[in-house]
């Protein structure tokens, strides 16, 4: 089934992962002009339209709104930090897909972290600024006001379960055992 798209309505392409305003139609294809988000010299966030695109019509769906204001539940945050603590980067699972959409940012501690579609784990700016660079290369839409102190609060609750498994010693599932008791001691629910 093909979309009703007309001049002036905000799309995401989900091949490509770029959205924004369709300014022309022909045939099966339109024209849109992507918009991303850089962060500015103060820090704050802008959007920032580029050159239009070509799309295929069966390719788009609405572009909601709610892509600016998302964060991730408490268990896909657990993932990422968990990712990142074990190895210091985000593990690449679709390269392309995160090549070709935003990452959501946040600062904690005066470090740029951020989140990507295609990549397991946070990016960090100051741990490891290629990958930063490389894939958020888009922009980053901010996360939230929220995300900072639920990242504070699982970082907290994951160290000190690695600090306990570290002393007690032991595989992977007394480490998984250490999580899990601190999570609950800190009432993280998942």
């Amino acid at each position: 089934m093909t979309p009703e798209i007309a001049l002036g309505d905000k799309v995401c392409d989900k091949y490509t992962g770029s959205c924004g305003r369709v300014v022309s139609i022909t045939n099966s294809e339109v024209e849109l002009e992507p918009t991303i988000i850089k962060r500015g010299a103060r820090g704050e966030y802008l959007e920032v339209t580029q050159p239009p695109i070509r799309a295929k019509i069966f390719n788009l769906e609405p572009d909601h709104i709610k892509r600016y204001e998302e964060l991730p539940s408490n268990h896909e945050l657990l993932a990422n930090i968990l990712e990142h603590e074990a190895t210091g980067q985000g593990r690449v699972i679709d390269a392309a897909k995160a090549r070709t959409t935003p990452c959501t940012c946040f600062t904690y501690d005066s470090t740029h972290y951020a989140w990507s579609p295609g990549v397991l784990g946070l990016i960090s700016e100051k741990k490891n600024p290629k990958q930063f660079r490389e894939f958020c290369a888009l922009g980053c839409m901010p996360g939230g006001e929220g995300v900072q102190k639920r990242f504070e609060q699982i970082k907290s609750a994951i160290s000190e379960a690695h600090e306990r498994w570290q002393k007690k010693g032991g595989g992977l599932p007394a480490w998984w055992e250490e999580v899990a008791q601190s999570l609950e001691e800190h009432k993280i629910e998942l």
